[in-house]
């Protein structure tokens, strides 16, 4: 901190003890000036403040959105878990009528005859895919199937 000429002059007028109290307490002021924040230091801390209150409004409202964006993705994937397994009963169900439809021919080239149209049945809550009555070597047989 600059001295004056004028404080310089006065100083020059006290006793050399009481001078140099003086000149301790001037460097203390100093010292203490340097350490504090100024006005300016202040108003930028503000400034930084201020914008960093703003960014973390921002991102709040981004995270918001990716909130809304995940509810509105995870309503989507319900969805298409409905229509895919929808989609797998459809497949499955055609894959069976072709197993249906085959699988005489097929049980012949083994040996075996079928004796009565194959049906599907419900036993105790649970569906049989395939289930009628069949011979080989002259024994009688049940035909029991699940398709997986």
């Amino acid at each position: 901190m600059p001295i004056s000429v004028s404080f310089i002059k006065r100083l020059e007028s006290v006793s050399p003890e009481l001078r140099q109290v003086l000149l301790d307490l001037l460097e203390e002021v100093e010292r203490q000036r340097e350490e504090s924040v100024t006005r300016r230091e202040f108003n930028e801390l503000k400034e930084i403040v201020r914008e960093l209150a703003q960014r973390v409004n921002e991102l709040a409202e981004a995270q918001r959105r990716t909130e809304e964006e995940i509810r509105k993705l995870a309503q989507g994937q319900r969805r298409l878990r409905q229509e895919v397994g929808g989609l797998a009963r459809s497949v499955a169900y055609a894959l069976e009528n072709e197993a249906f439809r085959r699988l005489p021919e097929f049980l012949r080239t083994k040996g075996i005859e079928v004796l009565e149209r194959m049906v599907r049945r419900e036993v105790g809550g649970e569906e049989i895919n395939l289930f009628g009555r069949a011979r080989r070597d002259g024994e009688e047989l049940l035909l029991v199937g699940e398709a997986v």
